[in-house]
């Protein structure tokens, strides 16, 4: 007599997807699935494009997380070319990508995943929402969105464009902010540190009072992330994957293709990623598994918050952690970009001498979700023949999924279906999945909940934007 619930569409998250709830004959939970219900087929539209296209090209497949395409694509020229850019478009790179990842760690942290944690999780749905956030904290609410614009605008100097950056080319950078410009960088990266201080203090108060929460989605699988030297890095070095015990794999980039392993999963248009092996292994990427894997951070108030995030977490990780370990990264990125356009900047030389040939090239970056694979093949002209992109939430999709199973085996028990569609959908909020590129839809988003038996409707549980 089992029985099914469908959470269809999950709401405040990038891209559009359904939960599905297959109960057991006693109608608890027996498995809990994401379906990503969008195909986008970037890899095909890919082919027969120019190589050192790719990283004005690839930043089109996200509105979210443009510059992370653009730094994987050029990174994968430049080792398959065997050339270093210079140590300023180095400097000027990472400036962008401390915006970068500034901006959408507090999107996700205060805009996506804000409402659930300084409303709760089992507020109406009608008013669990940045807009209820404005009326009820006015002052929290215009911190959270001043730091997102701050990234933002970052971004919008130093790479051109605030959504799709056009700066970084293959060997280098094409430009570089001025005196001025930098000068005001510097400027917002002090700003930033003190508004992220500021607004972590709720953020904390609520984190600490939701162990049942905390508890009901625990990551019991290996930390996956790129690491230089034990160093915290977005987009230099290797990975390695870090066991539940603490043992280390070196796995690198270049050899990716030989650990990983991708799969189809049934009803949905996302793969899942796996390291080969018998059996295969699941693992989780982002935030969190960058700060369990790295030991060192490299700004001081950032090691400061890393040491009190870990002497507090010092049991089993809970996808939870992750909400805790992008305030650690904001920290860190606001340093950096004081750092950096402060006085790091010598106004050396922005570019290498670069010309595509016949070959392959492989790279990858730590993307605000986790690791991002380009992996490109081509011609004698330099077109691209054949392209594969592992984005960052195909590598936590089993984890995912089990952290779905996880709190609603809790969550169902209560009877509370309110509780239980809120939670499930803040299960995955806590990873930030992006899962169709930040798609935007106009309209209203309802929820439906069908529980079924043998194909039949037995209960529906519905809600509306509207209602």
């Amino acid at each position: 007599m089992a029985q099914q619930i469908v959470i269809n569409p999950v709401t405040r998250i990038e891209g559009h997807a359904k939960i599905v709830l297959d109960l057991d004959d006693q109608g608890q939970v027996e498995k809990g699935h994401l379906q990503v219900m969008e195909i986008r087929g970037f890899e095909k539209l890919l082919e027969g494009m120019e190589l050192f296209k790719m990283p004005q090209i690839t930043a089109r497949l996200c509105g979210v997380c443009p510059a992370a395409h653009t730094l994987a694509a050029v990174n994968a020229i430049e080792t398959g070319l065997g050339i270093s850019p210079p140590r300023e478009a180095v400097l000027l790179r990472e400036l962008l990508y401390s915006g970068h990842m500034l901006h959408s760690h507090a999107l996700s942290c205060f805009v996506l995943a804000g409402p659930d944690l300084l409303l709760g999780i089992g507020a109406d749905p009608k008013t669990r929402n940045i807009f209820e956030l404005l009326r009820l904290e006015p002052e929290i609410a215009k911190k959270m969105l001043r730091l997102r614009s701050i990234g933002q605008r970052t971004v919008e100097i130093v790479g051109g464009r605030g959504i799709h950056p056009v700066t970084v080319i293959a060997g280098g950078m094409s430009s570089r902010p001025d005196k001025q410009e930098l000068d005001t960088i510097a400027a917002w990266g002090s700003e930033a540190l003190e508004l992220i201080s500021e607004i972590a203090v709720p953020l904390h108060q609520r984190l600490a009072g939701m162990e049942e929460i905390r508890n009901g989605i625990p990551l019991n699988f290996p930390a996956l992330a790129l690491s230089e030297d034990g160093g915290h890095s977005y987009l230099h070095g290797d990975f390695v994957l870090t066991s539940t015990t603490g043992k280390k794999q070196r796995i690198p980039v270049a050899e990716y293709d030989k650990y990983f392993v991708e799969h189809v999963m049934p009803g949905s248009y996302m793969k899942s990623v796996r390291l080969r092996g018998e059996p295969e292994q699941s693992y989780f990427v982002g935030p969190l598994a960058r700060l369990l894997v790295n030991g060192m951070i490299s700004t001081p108030k950032a090691y400061e918050a890393l040491e009190s995030f870990r002497e507090k977490r010092c049991t089993q990780p809970s996808a939870l952690d992750y909400i805790e370990a992008r305030l650690v990264e904001m920290i860190h990125t606001a340093e950096r970009m004081t750092e950096i356009a402060g006085h790091e900047l010598s106004g050396g030389p922005l570019r290498t001498p670069a010309e595509p040939r016949e070959g392959r090239y492989i790279g990858a970056v730590e993307a605000p979700r986790g690791i991002l694979v380009h992996d490109y093949t081509t011609d004698k002209d330099g077109k691209v023949l054949q392209a594969n992109l592992i984005v960052a939430t195909q590598n936590n999709y089993d984890v995912m999924d089990a952290s779905i199973t996880n709190l609603a085996r809790n969550l169902l028990k209560t009877g509370d279906n309110n509780l239980l569609m809120n939670g499930m959908e803040f299960a995955l909020r806590c990873f930030d999945p992006c899962l169709s590129c930040a798609t935007h839809v106009y309209g209203r988003m309802p929820m439906d909940v069908s529980i079924q038996h043998n194909g039949c409707e037995i209960r529906k549980i519905t809600r509306r934007s509207d209602s």
